[in-house]
């Protein structure tokens, strides 16, 4: 296992974190459940390989993740291990709410001390809101021992997270990032400038990269599949401390720590091959569609970039299984039936399109590919 340190002031880390959002389930139950065996097992098989990094929330698994990690830490004789956990601050509670997740962590952790206790998926409007009292309540952790340091997760827009940085308030960030979304490579670099600890959630985009189809296997010539690809490109980039996995058979457990094992994630040479090939993917895909969204929204509530995206995926880069479980989803969501199957030619969304993109032509060609 390689490590690195987690921002300036802040400890070794090894280059993996196991992510429990995604444990093992009780037979036949849902999210909401734990299967606390199976669990325990895949976390101290992770702990033995050299992982000392785990990333949870209060809410995961509705509360049960937090009582996985106490259990797989009982006992645990060996390195010492960090944990980082978040807080629904968004919800609009009294701070006694959150003292109260606070305290009901370290119980079912089995800790003294939380060394990071982000804000979850912080935007600027509810930084903004509850900023301050985010601070109120993490300097009241801190003067009461209970965590060490502070810090977010987000998903907003690369100017607003680096407003974030720039408040010099944050050990650490936890940010989504993958070569299919390298929307925050800048920001991570910034963030790491700036003397931070820098995670990054979704490297394997929540599995949709793990898939071991020729043209992602042609991405990085040698790598065994395309999940080591996934985790080595994020290793690679610069200013990423460690990249989190979550992790739910010991398959995935194995690959993974061997990967994060790697002294070199990728060669100089070995990265801008794949950059050039991703680039090179990017201009037949631009064909497409840009995902500007200037032709929306859609009169019949199509979500054109959207159905051209899972078009992208499956044209591109072979997902089809993935694009056509994602186009299902989209049928059936709740705000109606988003899909390509959905548009009726109206052509209002043809003059908007700055790229003189065929949409009805290729949102037809997406429903024969992937609607059923």
């Amino acid at each position: 296992m390689q490590y690195a340190q987690y921002g300036k002031d802040g400890p070794m880390v090894s280059r993996l974190g196991f992510g429990v959002m995604r444990l093992p389930p009780t037979k036949g139950g849902g999210w909401g459940t734990v299967h606390f065996r199976k669990s325990v097992a895949l976390i101290r098989q992770a702990l033995e390989a050299g992982v000392n990094f785990i990333d949870s929330h209060h809410n995961y698994h509705e509360g049960l993740s937090e009582v996985a990690i106490g259990k797989a830490l009982k006992g645990w004789k060996g390195h010492r291990v960090y944990i980082q956990t978040k807080t629904p601050f968004y919800r609009n509670e009294p701070q006694r709410f959150f003292k109260n997740l606070i305290e009901e962590a370290l119980e079912k952790l089995g800790v003294n001390c939380i060394d990071y206790l982000f804000f979850h998926s912080m935007r600027m409007d509810m930084f903004q809101k509850r900023g301050k009292k985010f601070f109120a309540l993490t300097d009241w952790a801190m003067k009461k021992g209970y965590i060490r340091h502070r810090g977010f997760s987000s998903h907003d827009k690369p100017e607003n997270v680096k407003q974030f940085i720039d408040t010099g308030e944050f050990a650490a960030m936890l940010l989504s990032y993958n070569w299919q979304n390298p929307t925050m490579a800048d920001t991570i670099a910034y963030g790491a400038d700036k003397g931070m600890g820098v995670a990054v959630m979704n490297p394997v985009g929540g599995g949709s990269l793990a898939v071991n189809t020729r043209p992602v296997l042609r991405l990085l010539p040698g790598a065994k599949s395309g999940a080591e690809i996934a985790v080595r490109y994020v290793l690679a980039t610069p200013g990423v401390t460690l990249t989190l996995s979550g992790m739910n058979t010991p398959e995935q457990v194995e690959e993974n720590t061997r990967v994060a094992g790697r002294k070199v994630p990728m060669t100089r040479k070995q990265w801008k091959a794949m950059r050039d090939r991703l680039d090179a993917i990017k201009r037949k895909a631009d064909v497409i569609c840009t995902h500007c969204g200037y032709c929306m929204p859609c009169p019949n509530g199509v979500d054109i970039p959207g159905n051209f995206l899972l078009l992208n995926r499956a044209r591109l880069f072979d997902m089809v299984d993935f694009a056509k479980a994602r186009f299902r989803r989209m049928q059936r969501g709740r705000r109606g039936d988003r899909s390509a199957l959905a548009c009726v030619a109206c052509g209002q969304c043809l003059p908007k399109c700055p790229n003189d993109v065929p949409i009805i032509e290729q949102l037809r060609m997406t429903a024969e590919l992937l609607g059923e």
